[in-house]
């Protein structure tokens, strides 16, 4: 199971839950024959145990979300920095760096196969991209190499963090969280991959 369909199955799983405590503690509001003391009492009795819930889910949606954040930014330096001492590969780069000076790769599928090759080193992209935008007979092939978005990666993953740590916290449990919990899920389904990789608003269908 991927990181991403384990934490969407951990926070649905709560949102559940959630609603179905929230359903009681309503029911309990809504007697008419118990007084605002006996309410808050009959309601902290199912509260107590629940929290220990909440904490649960909480804890296993942060330990999920942190051992994506690691394994993709493992996965980034293995494909950049990783890649230096691999000889094979930097020759390659050097060889397709070298016809792309000398004008020989003029044609737009050519140069994504190459873009192609080195889509997951942001290194190597950001060479290519430089050497592109100098280079006449590729220039407006330059659109084509994908941005460096580490750093929004790493700010959304990290908004989704504290947005766990909000929604999911055993001391918010009296309060509506479905809407906050709602947005979480929609995020997590539409705006990252499987590697919690983040899918840019352009690419969003």
């Amino acid at each position: 199971m991927s990181k991403k369909s384990e934490l969407l199955n951990i926070i649905e799983g709560y949102k559940r839950q959630q609603e179905l405590f929230k359903s009681k503690v309503n029911q309990i509001e809504s007697k008419p024959y118990l007084t605002q003391e006996g309410k808050e009492i009959e309601i902290e009795k199912i509260a107590i145990p629940f929290k220990e819930v909440a904490q649960n889910y909480q804890n296993r949606a942060l330990e999920t979300l942190n051992r994506g954040i690691e394994a993709l930014e493992k996965k980034w330096r293995d494909n950049s920095v990783g890649r230096l001492l691999d000889s094979n590969y930097q020759i390659g780069l050097t060889n397709a760096m070298k016809m792309i000076e000398a004008g020989a790769i003029t044609n737009q599928e050519d140069f994504q196969n190459i873009i192609n090759v080195y889509k997951d080193d942001y290194n190597a992209l950001a060479m290519l991209r430089s050497l592109a935008v100098k280079c006449e007979k590729v220039y407006g092939f330059s659109v084509l190499i994908p941005k460096d978005n580490r750093e929004y990666n790493k700010k959304s993953l990290n908004d989704l963090r504290n947005n766990i740590g909000i929604h999911m916290s055993p001391y918010r449990i009296k309060e509506s969280l479905s809407t906050g919990l709602e947005g979480n899920i929609n995020f997590i389904k539409t705006r990252l991959k499987d590697d919690l990789t983040i899918i840019l608003w352009e690419e969003v269908k």
